[in-house]
């Protein structure tokens, strides 16, 4: 009994101590002034006017407070970047957690900065993909690369439709990469290999977001209990998992992207707690229903919710799983296999999500955020104690919450 409760116990423990270590000075209004900083161009820019907008990270300069942390970067006078690096003076300021870069194209110089394995990934892709759609699809979905580089319309569709948490590289990238490493040699060998795998992706080719990091050690745990025999149990994982990255990152606790992810989790391990039936076809659109209202109060708090994707997710699984084992078979070898089967598998997948955008329905919810968190609290308890087909009885617990 105490090994089942200390987990969420020292999820808890997280959340309460995250919750004043994140009041960093750092969040409030300040003016940094001028100096040095060396960047890092994160995804495509954009021209506006006379300037040119990019997103950033600060890799290093005058400001040691703000290094490897997201910047806004707007640059006077600019048609173009030099290099995905760059070295400029320009003028720093930190308003409400987010950093906001400004200077001129005369400022700007190369930084001298040897370009890391995701860069050269990333180069890969771009020499090889010639259809825009399917290459920034690829980049976005494997490399997690900013949203943004997709088209407008596509975009829009993955938001309309629900899917847009597809295209974030998290649990279902680590699931498929580790299952397709660990049949590739015996057992405990065929284990460490997905281990080295998921690690060398997760740590070296990815942004190290939230969904991420959480899948990541998920599957560490996962792993290593496996490798010594042991049964794991994912909801004590998930909880210690959870825990671990509020403690190095406390932050989070005030994170939209950390929260979707770990409560979308909770509520899929949850309903497989117990299920009705155990049917592969029936388990999907089981997940993808409790999978949603997991995430509904959440993403209600920022945008509109998508309940078609309870059906198109189960749906279209097949064939991004298909585009995820060829994806990751493509870079085993550095991209270095023929591009038509990831084309047309790419094509097939932004065609599916445009046809389908069509008919989704948006539906408004109107939760505040205490709201959201207790509503999610209680269904979580009301999963965790019901069996089989009761589960369905917690999505009661939202009806009120919805007006």
């Amino acid at each position: 009994m105490k090994r089942k409760i200390f987990p969420f116990v020292f999820f808890l423990l997280s959340i309460v101590l995250s919750i004043e270590r994140s009041l960093d000075p750092f969040l409030f209004e300040e003016d940094l002034g001028k100096g040095f900083v060396v960047l890092r161009i994160e995804g495509e820019h954009r021209l506006e006017e006379n300037k040119l907008i990019a997103k950033a990270k600060v890799l290093g300069g005058d400001f040691p407070e703000i290094y490897n942390k997201g910047a806004l970067l707007t640059v006077y006078d600019a048609l173009d970047l030099p290099s995905r690096y760059i070295k400029t003076y320009a003028k720093v300021k930190v308003s409400e957690g987010r950093v906001y870069i400004t200077s001129s194209y005369a400022n700007l110089s190369f930084a001298d900065i040897k370009p890391s394995l995701r860069d050269r990934m990333i180069s890969r892709v771009e020499g090889k993909i010639e259809d825009p759609e399917v290459k920034n699809l690829v980049l976005t979905y494997f490399l997690g690369e900013d949203q943004e580089l997709l088209p407008l319309k596509v975009q829009s569709a993955f938001l309309i439709t629900g899917l847009v948490h597809l295209l974030v590289v998290s649990g279902g990238h680590l699931t498929a990469l580790a299952l397709m490493l660990r049949y590739l040699a015996p057992y405990r060998y065929g284990l460490l290999l997905s281990f080295v795998g998921i690690s060398l992706y997760s740590l070296f080719l990815v942004p190290s977001e939230p969904p991420i990091l959480r899948a990541y050690i998920m599957s560490v745990f996962v792993i290593f209990l496996l490798a010594y025999g042991e049964r794991p149990n994912l909801l004590g994982t998930l909880f210690v998992s959870g825990a671990i990255i509020l403690f190095l990152y406390p932050e989070y606790v005030r994170s939209y992207s950390f929260w979707l992810s770990f409560c979308a989790t909770l509520y899929i391990i949850l309903s497989l707690k117990d299920a009705p039936k155990k049917n592969v076809i029936f388990l999907s659109f089981w997940v993808s229903f409790f999978a949603f209202l997991g995430t509904m109060p959440i993403v209600s708090l920022l945008s509109f919710s998508a309940p078609f994707s309870i059906i198109l997710t189960p749906l279209l699984t097949p064939l991004f799983g298909l585009f995820t084992l060829c994806g990751f078979l493509d870079m085993m070898t550095l991209f270095s296999l023929p591009s038509f089967h990831l084309e047309l598998l790419g094509q097939l997948i932004v065609k599916s999500v445009l046809f389908f955008s069509h008919f989704a329905p948006k539906v408004f919810f109107n939760f505040s955020l205490w709201e959201a968190v207790l509503s999610l609290v209680l269904g979580s308890v009301g999963l965790y104690l019901l069996k089989g087909w009761k589960k369905l009885l917690v999505s009661v617990v939202f009806i009120p919450f919805l007006f």
